[in-house]
């Protein structure tokens, strides 16, 4: 028996007040009692598209810190419990939830005269999209018993590989919808403004990425998936077409501000920055540790906001002097802390580093150096989720096209993906400022310092080898990723890259997985907990190779 679930206001606030984003739910009818008349497809897709962006952020915010995005504060057991999956509120829970509601949907376009393609093929790609996530994290899931609780009470999971393989058909369903002749006609579109074809090539785009994905265990599959896409020449290659949550300025019932932006610019910052993303995108000393780079990353000012102009020091640095640290400080006012460092809790909160206006929201860094809650210049926390943007596209047609061979060059779609990442961040804010004598100043990302940064970057590319060149790819990927932990924590269990700092403690392996929620474990009997270091299915990468 299916569940139709309808949000309340209440549970639209609630998905966007918090980082989990947990929900209030009214449960209504099944569909065998659903009165399609008295059924609004919008409203029910409405909920398929918040359910979403919960899960996207919720995962991402999980393994942002295992990935070195920003500070993982403890061990990578802390980061992977099953806090984040919780079978109740969490991202576990919310998936099967965005299921029923697809499942709902369906239902529902069977019972309207000419039926729902429109918005039938959009929920079906969110779904994919959903499902497809949860596996990357989880591995084995329920999904053939899964929301059945009359036939199957205790839903076995299915393998990993076996979920990829219908979410692909489901993405084939997908695009078969999204091509119906009649008009389109939805009314509620949170990502693409209704423009349907968006959603095509969103589709393709996911394919694209499951493809890659998978390369290692189906590399001839992959390699023909692959290029079938490219053949099409719709999949996401243009920044307009981008695969984003646009968050709002509303601070009231219902909240729609950014979540970094209302953790970090109301009352002080929620989390510390990373010294490790620091050091790649050089923005503190020039003798960098994982990458010899003097070129400072045009991006920094965007993805970085100073609060004071004086460096950490005392009780605020409380790693200063322990040779552990490869950093403790990196200079320039830059104040984060080393990978799984935990020492200390300091009242730092108006002077830590934080999210700047790319992608929270924020403040832009143009050296003002007030607190982030008194800066008058931010964007209000209108930023945005980015989930799959043209330069992720990009560079991973670069990693295929290296170890798979498929169309195109590798150094070309590198050059497109920082680019595109470029001009994507760049487009955030006005960055000039004037100084004493009112000379303007201006601290963007201008077409120089772009060219300066790109031309670095494929000089180190051309001289490497092959293994050198993967690193490059996934370094720059990961640099571009940033606000989603999601993207860089698959490739790196993918590829091994890019060469991450170690932890500065003894943070216990490193999570190929994240484990089940515990309440689902203790209430079906048919789901064992599995320990972090149990592999996806794409992954047969050896043990302890990353860590």
């Amino acid at each position: 028996m299916k569940n139709i679930f309808k949000l309340t206001l209440l549970a639209f606030t609630a998905l966007l007040l918090s980082n989990c984003e947990s929900t209030e739910l009214d449960l209504l009818d099944n569909p065998n009692q659903l009165n399609p008349s008295s059924a609004d497809a919008n409203f029910i897709l409405n909920s398929i598209q918040l359910d979403f962006n919960s899960i996207m952020n919720g995962f991402s915010n999980a393994s942002s810190g295992v990935i070195r995005q920003r500070n993982q504060f403890g061990t990578y057991n802390d980061a992977a419990d099953n806090s984040a999956l919780n079978a109740t509120t969490g991202e576990w829970a919310t998936t099967y939830r965005l299921s029923a509601n697809v499942d709902a949907l369906e239902t529902l376009s069977e019972a309207t005269e000419g039926g729902l393609p429109y918005q039938l093929g959009v929920a079906q790609v969110i779904k994919a999209y959903s499902f497809v996530t949860l596996v990357d994290y989880v591995g084995d899931i329920p999904f053939s018993e899964a929301n059945q609780q009359g036939e199957f009470p205790f839903p076995n999971a299915d393998p990993g590989s076996s979920v990829y393989a219908a979410m692909h058909d489901l993405l084939d369903e997908a695009i078969t919808n999204l091509s119906s002749p009649s008009a389109p006609n939805l009314l509620s579109d949170l990502y693409f403004d209704n423009d349907v074809s968006k959603w095509k090539t969103l589709a393709n785009t996911l394919k694209l990425k499951m493809y890659n994905q998978t390369r290692l265990v189906t590399p001839t599959e992959s390699t023909s998936g692959i290029n079938s896409i490219l053949a099409t020449n719709d999949y996401i290659d243009e920044i307009s077409e981008d695969f984003q949550f646009q968050y709002g300025t509303t601070a009231d019932l219902p909240e729609s501000r950014h979540p970094l932006y209302r953790e970090n610019y109301l009352t002080g910052a929620g989390t510390r920055m990373s010294n490790y993303l620091y050091d790649l995108m050089n923005v503190g000393s020039p003798d960098g540790i994982f990458v010899e780079n003097g070129t400072v990353d045009p991006r920094s000012r965007y993805y970085f906001y100073r609060q004071t102009s004086t460096a950490p020091s005392g009780s605020n640095l409380p790693c200063e002097g322990n040779g552990a640290y490869d950093y403790c400080y990196v200079g320039n006012e830059y104040w984060g802390r080393d990978h799984a460092d935990d020492e200390g809790l300091p009242s730092d909160g108006t002077s830590r580093t934080v999210y700047g206006i790319y992608p929270a929201g924020g403040a832009f860094d143009r050296n003002l150096y007030v607190t982030a809650s008194s800066n008058s210049e931010t964007l209000s926390g209108a930023g945005i989720a980015p989930l799959l943007l043209s330069s992720y596209t990009n560079f991973m047609l670069a990693e295929a096209a290296l170890t798979l061979g498929t169309n195109g060059s590798a150094s070309t779609y590198l050059e497109d993906g920082i680019r595109d990442s470029m001009n994507k961040v760049s487009s955030f804010g006005n960055p000039t400022t004037t100084d004493e004598t009112d000379n303007t100043i201006d601290y963007g990302a201008d077409a120089a310092s772009i060219n300066a940064y790109v031309a670095s970057v494929l000089g180190q590319y051309n001289s490497a080898d092959t293994n050198g060149k993967l690193e490059i790819i996934a370094r720059e990927y990961y640099i571009a990723a940033f606000g989603n932990g999601i993207e860089p924590y698959i490739t790196y269990k993918r590829t091994g890259k890019p060469n991450l700092q170690a932890p500065v403690v003894n943070a216990g392996p490193f999570p190929r997985s994240f484990a089940y929620p515990s309440d689902e474990v203790t209430a079906n009997p048919n789901i064992d907990q599995q320990i972090i270091t149990s592999k996806v299915f794409w992954d047969n990468n050896p043990d302890n190779f990353i860590d």
